[in-house]
């Protein structure tokens, strides 16, 4: 009636070791206030962004992490999310 249906993402599970330490959606994973005002500034030289450059910080920070994750580097996790990690489930 109001548009097209939001499709259901996926679960996604961070580990470190056997120790679960996040699970939910990749959007909703969550990341260090000081990391996206910190690329906020870097990309969009906005040191107090707005919903949408915070926003499109969030989704290029996940982009990252996402590739990282597939390249089996885990730096990036630990310090966009301020948790260590060492395996994902993009379920």
């Amino acid at each position: 009636m109001f548009g097209k249906k939001k499709k259901q993402e996926n679960e996604i599970c961070v580990r470190l070791g056997e120790h679960e330490v996040y699970r939910g959606t990749l959007t909703d994973l969550p990341l260090r206030e000081e990391i996206i005002l910190e690329k906020s500034e870097e990309f969009f030289n906005d040191p107090n962004p707005c919903f949408i450059h915070r926003s499109a910080v969030r989704v290029r920070l996940l982009a990252e992490l996402e590739e990282a994750a597939g390249r089996g580097e885990w730096e990036l996790w630990e310090k966009y999310m301020g948790t260590a990690a060492d395996s994902v489930d993009f379920g």
